[in-house]
């Protein structure tokens, strides 16, 4: 696993822009007329403007593409690019905004293209090429949730999505989503342990074999027993795009979650890892509001949509843990491969601080503030269905609020 971590981190085609130009003309009939890369663990994205060429009947999408190219070790597998497509298109099917691939002049939803590596002296020579996925997708309008403040409506509306796409994915699945070494699943959490050599020898070490000991003996070893199904696997801070939000919001939030984005670590996993690891993206990304009260709301949310049992709500800080973890050491290890690519230590600066102060707080209380969250939102919910009384609105918080429910 090791060494598929390399591959995908490091292992990058060379791309030029006029490159991009020449593809997009060439296989979409469209004329390029601005590109703008953007940030990326493991593949390649660029956001691109386009005008048709005028020799074809396509019709543009007025706020442009994001032109993707995956990593080697993705495009050797085009079987789990044909899943990520399916698996979109029900996302899309179920009323859920999701990215929609844009097929090319010949009908196929994806290229493969011989390109340069990353790092090869001569990009005009084919001696070092290698072939690599090429798709590209409308463009969604909208913010990531990491630019905007984060408030326990838009917590409890991240958790609520969450919920309606696993609910939606319930009786979904893809040969391409079965034995497919997904960096990012949680279920390889003890692999990481070969790439502690990255992280600081600070005392973090030690923390970290802690928290994967314990997730592989009370989670990993009692796998088959949690309900599972497929789940998105990666709701993190710029996965998440929000827009504003309506006039009735029931929250009286600016804004809403629009869409779901990047489903290429998508896989047939426990509910549990889906929830937790929207807990765990909301947590660090919290500044005024308590990391607990920002995870309790995301799983109040999800709970409207999809049950789960108390001993798997009693396993989420684990599941939390596990998650924070893994964000830490895959970033720690990828900058060591490439220190030119600060954004694979986002989440390091308020992580580590995250994983410290929640491995050390008590489960049993940590989950009855949860429950009290989740009360409180499905009180209110019932309330305002009714229409009776709208005094309790656990949309109409406060800092005295946060304090109570989430037990600063």
């Amino acid at each position: 696993m090791a060494n598929a971590i390399t591959l995908a981190t490091s292992e990058k085609p060379s791309l030029t822009v006029s490159s991009i130009g020449t593809l997009l003309a060439r296989h979409y009939g469209l004329h390029m007329t601005s590109c703008q890369k953007l940030n990326s663990y493991e593949d390649l994205n660029f956001r691109v403007k386009v005008e048709s060429n005028g020799d074809n009947s396509k019709e543009t999408c007025c706020h442009g593409y994001i032109f993707k190219v995956a990593n080697k070790r993705n495009s050797q597998n085009t079987n789990y690019i044909e899943a990520q497509h399916e698996m979109m298109s029900c996302v899309l099917g179920n009323g859920i905004l999701a990215p929609r691939a844009v097929p090319t002049l010949t009908g196929h939803l994806y290229l493969t293209v011989n390109l340069p590596d990353e790092g090869s002296e001569n990009t005009d020579s084919t001696d070092t090429d290698s072939p690599y996925v090429v798709r590209l997708f409308e463009y969604i309008p909208g913010t990531i949730i990491q630019s905007v403040p984060l408030t326990p409506g838009l917590c409890y509306k991240v958790g609520e999505m969450a919920g309606r796409v696993d609910t939606a994915l319930k009786g979904f699945d893809h040969s391409g989503f079965h034995g497919n070494p997904v960096i990012w699943r949680l279920d390889h959490l003890p692999l990481i342990l070969d790439l502690l050599h990255a992280v600081e020898d600070n005392g973090d070490r030690e923390m970290v074999s802690d928290v994967i000991k314990t997730f592989q003996s009370r989670v990993l070893e009692h796998l088959n027993e949690f309900p599972q199904g497929m789940i998105h696997g990666d709701l993190n801070e710029g996965n998440i795009l929000v827009t504003e939000a309506a006039d009735d919001d029931r929250w009286r939030d600016e804004h809403d979650v629009s869409a779901i984005l990047d489903y290429s670590d998508s896989a047939y996993q426990p509910y549990i890892f889906e929830v937790a690891i929207g807990m765990t993206y909301m947590s660090i990304l919290s500044d005024n509001i308590s990391p607990q009260t920002a995870s309790g709301y995301v799983l109040a949310g999800y709970l409207t949509q999809n049950d789960l049992s108390d001993r798997e709500i009693k396993l989420l800080k684990l599941c939390v843990c596990a998650r924070i973890t893994q964000s830490l050491v895959i970033g720690a290890f990828s900058f060591h491969v490439d220190p030119s690519n600060d954004y694979t230590l986002n989440t390091a600066r308020i992580g580590w601080p995250r994983l410290r102060q929640l491995w050390k707080i008590d489960t049993e209380q940590l989950v009855r503030d949860w429950r009290n969250i989740a009360r409180s939102c499905e009180e209110t919910r019932v309330t305002d269905d009714g229409g009776d009384d709208d005094d309790d609105d656990c949309g109409d918080y406060n800092d005295e609020e946060y304090v109570r429910l989430g037990r600063v």
